[in-house]
């Protein structure tokens, strides 16, 4: 999972004092690993959008082409590169001469082989950004050619983390998850957005039917409808951090529902409503054999142990908790929309999402836990990010129940958690840490219990042991000190030990040597 600091610092007030470094460290000290950090914005003057006007082998290099490349003041400008990715009139980055690197490299006025190269070609990686390091970044081609890229992409000053997350921590697949925990341990202010909307005067219920046939596996199912969608490119500001966070941007619809998975952690999908049969979207088991074309083209086999997406034909038009189907894809003639924001239970769409080999960033989520109840948030804030590109958005939200995983409050002993931590703390120190986290506490007269509601974006919190985990996380392992357990034989033989001892010495004075093979003794014995 990648975050950048800016979209943390939208959550929790990280103070400008601590260091990239030092709050690595606490994303660490909290479970998150950080894997690698780099930081964006610098070095990256001279750097300049060019347009690709020719390509041509160079003559006495097969592994190098030559590149006529314009930067906006129509002379062509000849560039010597080793990269072969590009196309005639793509957008790519340009170091200008004179121009030093991020790495410290001068750009000069070279010659490569008897031809002159005016400048370097750059990749994602020799511009502090993500992608293929092989190849040269291909530029979105809304940009115009002489603009400094760190205007043209609007890149800022910031930190890049890439982070190790467990399974067991799905709150931490969303940038507001890791900016609850840091504001949590930081003791800082946490908040979620809270977008308003202005929505038209149809009804979503009156537009949309939606329905569960099998509630086990689809715990909710919810849609909304927008009119009048302007389908386009995103606003640089939404592209930049897909792209910083691996994902290639395609349009402001898929864009902007990526970007509310990244940042709350909640999947959704978008169809063309026009392609929906009946305006009916249902859940149900795959029949063996189905098959469907989903979004990457590719025909997938289904069974009757995957989930599906339905519309009012019984077709199948996307794969549960893992791909739309391409049927239903949105494109550029797209004016009315219905946006589905779902659950799904964990298991069958790890089954399904490994059976078919098409694990996605969607399913990644719902494999841990999606949230059970963020579906209304992340609608308003679907709506709120797309701006006057929504169109109008239709009144309410279609919002249907199955099975939804049990998070009844359960009972936490402040011995217990003492007892398993090697700690001294109270029940109001517990409680604390708690809340911070999410958890709501209430302490038991004598204080000896605590009552423990579970939140429901940590589905993998469900029994006593997990709340330990909890408190010896947020308060910190490292203050806990390093304590071993005491043995009740210490210094002596198990009794297994005494009998296989005994049995020994017996069948040593009948005679049998220590070489005399006895299978019947573990090694040891």
């Amino acid at each position: 999972m990648k975050v950048l600091l800016s979209w943390l610092r939208e959550f929790t007030p990280i103070p400008e004092s601590m260091t990239p470094d030092e709050l690595g460290l606490v994303m660490g000290d909290l479970g998150m690993a950080v894997e690698e950090m780099d930081v964006l914005g610098e070095g990256l003057d001279g750097i300049v959008v060019a347009r690709v006007l020719d390509l041509r082998v160079h003559p006495d290099a097969d592994r190098v082409q030559l590149v006529d490349v314009d930067v906006g003041d129509g002379e062509s400008l000849q560039i010597a590169c080793g990269a072969f990715n590009m196309a005639v009139g793509d957008l790519v980055p340009l170091a200008t001469i004179g121009t030093t690197m991020p790495n410290g490299m001068e750009i000069a006025k070279r010659k490569l082989r008897g031809e002159v190269s005016n400048g370097m070609l750059c990749s994602s990686s020799e511009v502090g950004l993500p992608g293929d390091a092989s190849g040269i970044l291909v530029l979105p081609e809304t940009l115009v050619p002489g603009t400094s890229l760190v205007e043209a992409l609007g890149i800022e000053s910031d930190v890049l983390y890439d982070l190790e997350i467990n399974p067991n921590r799905p709150d931490a697949m969303s940038v507001a998850g890791v900016a609850r925990d840091l504001a949590a341990r930081l003791e800082l202010p946490f908040r979620l957005p809270d977008p308003a909307i202005v929505e038209g005067a149809t009804v979503t219920a009156d537009e949309v039917t939606i329905a569960i046939d099998d509630p086990e596996r689809c715990g909710r199912f919810t849609a909304r409808v927008l009119h009048g969608v302007q389908v386009g490119p995103s606003p640089a500001a939404i592209a930049n951090r897909l792209t910083l966070l691996g994902m290639r941007p395609i349009n402001n619809l898929v864009d902007v529902s990526n970007y509310v998975m990244l940042e709350l952690g909640q999947p959704s999908h978008a169809y063309d409503l026009a392609t929906v049969a009946g305006a009916t979207l249902r859940a149900r088991r795959a029949t063996d054999g189905e098959r469907i074309v989903t979004l990457d083209d590719v025909e997938r086999t289904l069974s009757d142990a995957d989930l599906v997406i339905a519309d009012g034909t019984d077709r199948a038009v996307g794969i549960a908790g893992v791909m739309g189907g391409a049927d239903t894809e949105i494109s550029a003639n797209t004016t009315d929309v219905v946006v589905e924001m779902a659950w799904f239970d964990r298991m069958p769409v790890a089954k399904t999402a490994r059976r078919l080999g098409l694990r996605s960033e969607a399913s990644a989520r719902f494999e841990r836990g999606a949230p059970l109840d963020f579906h209304d948030l992340a609608h308003r804030r679907f709506i709120e990010l797309l701006g006057g590109d929504a169109g109008t958005p239709s009144q309410g939200m279609v919002d249907v129940r199955g099975t939804l995983p049990d998070r009844s409050p359960i009972t936490v002993r402040p011995d217990r958690v003492n007892a398993v931590l090697g700690s001294d703390l109270d029940a109001a120190t517990m409680k604390a840490l708690l809340d911070r986290l999410g958890f709501t506490t209430d302490i038991a007269a004598g204080g000896e219990t605590m009552t423990v509601a579970l939140p429901t974006y940590r589905l993998d919190s469900e029994t006593e042991i997990d709340i330990v985990e909890e408190v010896g996380r947020l308060y910190g392992f490292e203050k806990l000190g390093k304590t071993m357990p005491v043995s009740s034989l210490s210094g002596g033989l198990t009794p297994r030990q005494r009998d296989r001892r005994l049995l020994r010495s017996v069948l040593t004075g009948l005679g049998c040597s220590e070489a005399t093979p006895m299978p019947f003794l573990a090694p040891g014995d």
